[in-house]
């Protein structure tokens, strides 16, 4: 094995921090799925996937556990059969390519990495299949482990790492075959906050720079939200929403959807008015204005809304606006250091939470005020 005369450079070995551009992949693919099916044994994990990704696109696919989000990057990865539906990669049915020649790479939650070779061994491990000279592999796989702030562990074995250091090896090993679609399975999972947020930055230059082709599977839906070019919500074996991060969170589909993706206020809503993508209804709170989720598909007067308003877009007064303007009082205040989320009761006795930037002062809990929303803000999703 050739790994033992890697050879290390002197300043990689010291632990200088380089930065190397990998080089370009000569291209990258874009996936089409349509009705793809899932059956394991009796379940059907997946039930009629349908999933667009356009060439050099960033896709963070979040959703519960069980809903088939791994099992679906199996089946792009060429690991798992399909039991019905089509992939296209490239515009190529994934069928009739040779694994060969699918120029896909993917990053597993439990890593596979071998304990008895070093860390850039592992990196550098598969590329003498490519038909590359002992410099290139060496090259390619340290430029790899720079990309993803790894190359002061270059020989340590996989022992010798954390979790979150071990991800980031495995990482760099998929990066450094120049894949033309990254396939990743929840690589943020063993990170501490800082170093997620680093390695999360990491991937979103990558995809700029080299124009790569990623799906992520992604536990924390903050982390999808910050780092997706689009976003898809998977739930049931479905994707039920996919669009660009702010829309899918500003507009969700359903109540779940909009729970799922972070804290939401919800309450129902009788239809007045529907139409141009707007809606006028009746609450326990008074007359709610506000835009359709699905303007679509506009609901009839007389039938029942769910209300949805993010805490982050209620605001605090003293004097009520003209629309959206709900009297109450502020009964507890939570203090998050960059937030303060209020809970706010109204003589109805809804409860609403309202969440504050960075506030001067905390609100007393005896005069009444107004908590209030612009309409561009209050979302109505059909019942």
């Amino acid at each position: 094995m050739w790994g033992g005369n890697l050879g290390l450079p002197s300043p990689l070995a010291a632990g200088a921090c380089a930065q190397p551009r990998l080089p370009t992949n000569g291209g990258v693919l874009s996936v089409r799925v349509t009705g793809l099916r899932r059956r394991l044994g009796s379940a059907e994990v997946l039930s009629g996937v349908d999933l667009s990704v356009e060439a050099g696109t960033l896709y963070c696919l979040v959703g519960p556990s069980g809903s088939g989000k791994t099992t679906l990057l199996k089946i792009l990865a060429g690991q798992s059969e399909s039991d019905g539906g089509r992939v296209l990669l490239g515009g190529k049915d994934l069928k009739a390519l040779d694994p060969r020649d699918r120029a896909t790479a993917m990053v597993f939650q439990n890593y596979a990495l071998f304990p008895h070779l070093t860390a850039l061994e592992n990196v550098a491990f598969g590329l003498e299949a490519l038909g590359l000279t002992e410099s290139e592999i060496r090259s390619h796989a340290l430029e790899a482990l720079t990309a993803v702030g790894a190359e002061a562990w270059a020989l340590r074995r996989p022992q010798e790492l954390s979790g979150g250091q071990q991800q980031r090896i495995a990482l760099a090993r998929a990066l450094a075959a120049k894949p033309k679609l990254l396939l990743l399975d929840e690589p943020l999972s063993n990170l501490d906050a800082a170093a997620r947020i680093e390695l999360r930055d990491r991937l979103r230059a990558l995809v700029r720079s080299q124009g790569l082709t990623v799906i992520c599977v992604l536990h924390d839906q903050k982390d999808a939200l910050a780092m997706a070019d689009q976003l898809g919500v998977m739930r049931q074996g479905k994707i039920i929403q996919s669009g660009a991060p702010i829309d899918v969170y500003r507009r969700p589909v359903d109540s779940w959807t909009a729970t799922f993706l972070g804290s939401a206020n919800l309450f129902p809503g009788t239809v007045v008015h529907a139409a141009a993508g707007e809606f006028i209804a009746s609450t326990a709170l008074g007359e709610v204005r506000g835009a359709l989720s699905q303007p679509a598909q506009p609901p009839a007067v007389g039938a029942t809304l769910i209300i949805c308003i993010r805490p982050e877009c209620l605001h605090l007064d003293a004097m009520a606006p003209d629309e959206n303007a709900f009297a109450g009082k502020v009964t507890d205040s939570l203090f998050q250091g960059d937030l303060s989320v209020h809970r706010f009761t109204t003589p109805a006795g809804l409860v609403l939470q309202v969440a504050e930037l960075n506030p001067r002062q905390r609100m007393g809990s005896k005069a009444t005020v107004y908590a209030w929303a612009e309409p561009e803000d209050v979302v109505g999703l059909v019942k």
